[in-house]
């Protein structure tokens, strides 16, 4: 059965009116067809489309629908962020890490270095490796950056006693060999403040042991990742020496067996190395691994013509070198004149970094330092808060 919409339009059949009033009726039929053919076009167009809204919503599962979307998605995106925000991407339509370039007034262009998320662990966590900043390696438990960007150096970082660096005269204190000697070790992280940084090397019994007791301590670490000298083999450092003559690959496998000796270490500073250090074509790679891991790199300053800083500068690896061997000479007079050499340097430039060995009168002597440190106006901060850090360029 036809309803009013769907019947055609003047066709209703009506009895013939009298001849002497088709006029008058003729008029009215126009009147009333116009009136139906405007309220049957306002109808039509007011009535709704078969895909509108007014249609029954769609019954796929919940677990349909989640199949659709990325399995790290979040159930319910955020809103997009507009406004200067976004002009950045807006302008580039690349926001993947290293796309961004910024052109110098000279005509260079230097890439631009996205900002890692900065976090540090809890001072009740500081002895346990963060879940999210290792990965099993061939031989154990090696760093990694969070996804994030997040970074060891930063996370097992000690804070400093004041930021900046504006007329303070800071001094780091890094004692080395940890680990190696039971009775050494437990003798430098009892007695040696907390800001004194202590570096691990990779060989000893107990060192998981001894680096959880470093940090609960409240020690910023190191590993010590032993490199070839120029008298090698004569002079061994010891087992899975990195070596000058190797090539990457062979190097990066006893890289990563160093490394996964302790956790929770912001960085690593080379034992010995005077051949290696100065071979850019071996040191390369090492210290890009470096820079990707999320760790810092110290150079322990023994050797004059070192390769590092230039390496680590190409590398955007956070970096520092040490001015002052403390204990070379082993007598307690010459320790103690090391010492004050440190001081001056710090006075002088605002900086000074001393390395050690953890011998019985190195500790004894550099524990009373740090004791007196401040009255002769110098601050002991952690090696993380005074390195050259490429991605963070205003620290």
């Amino acid at each position: 059965m036809q309803d009013d919409l769907t019947k055609p339009l003047g066709l209703q059949r009506k009895d013939k009116p009298h001849r002497n009033g088709l006029r008058n009726l003729g008029l009215a039929g126009l009147v009333l067809a116009g009136v139906a053919i405007g309220s049957g076009l306002f109808l039509v167009f007011k009535a709704p489309e078969p895909n509108s809204d007014s249609q029954p919503p769609s019954s796929a599962p919940n677990d349909q629908i989640a199949a659709t979307a990325p399995a790290d998605a979040p159930a319910s995106a955020p809103a997009e962020k507009t406004g200067a925000g976004n002009d950045a991407d807006a302008g580039t339509g690349d926001t993947q890490p290293g796309a961004l370039e910024d052109v110098k007034p000279d005509g260079s262009i230097e890439p631009i270095v996205p900002v890692p998320v900065f976090r540090r662990q809890e001072a009740g966590l500081a002895h346990m490796p963060d879940p999210a900043l290792v990965e099993k390696g061939a031989s154990g438990v090696i760093p990694k950056r969070g996804k994030d960007g997040e970074r060891a150096m930063d996370v097992y970082s000690r804070p400093p006693a004041t930021e900046g660096n504006f007329g303070v005269a800071r001094v780091v204190l890094i004692v080395g060999g940890i680990g190696i000697s039971q009775t050494s070790s437990q003798e430098a992280i009892r007695n040696l403040p907390g800001a004194v940084t202590l570096a691990f090397a990779p060989y000893g019994n107990s060192l998981f042991r001894w680096m959880q007791e470093a940090r609960k301590s409240g020690h910023e670490l190191l590993l010590q990742v032993p490199m070839e000298p120029f008298d090698y083999p004569r002079n061994d450092p010891g087992p899975n020496t990195l070596l000058s003559s190797s090539d990457a690959e062979e190097n990066l496998a006893n890289l990563h067996w160093a490394m996964s000796r302790i956790t929770n270490y912001v960085g690593v500073m080379n034992f010995l190395g005077g051949k290696f250090v100065t071979t850019p074509s071996a040191l390369k790679p090492v210290l890009e691994e470096f820079s990707r891991r999320g760790l810092l790199f110290v150079d322990d300053g023994s050797v004059n013509n070192s390769m590092t800083a230039e390496i680590a500068e190409q590398a955007l690896l956070p970096y520092a070198r040490a001015q002052i061997q403390i204990d070379t000479i082993r007598t307690r007079k010459d320790i103690e004149a090391q010492l004050q050499k440190l001081s001056a340097e710090a006075k002088r430039t605002g900086i000074a970094i001393g390395v050690a060995n953890a011998f019985s009168d190195s500790i004894e002597l550099i524990a009373e330092y740090a004791r007196n440190a401040d009255k002769d106006g110098i601050e002991i901060t952690p090696v993380s808060a005074i390195v050259r850090d490429p991605e963070r360029k205003d620290k």
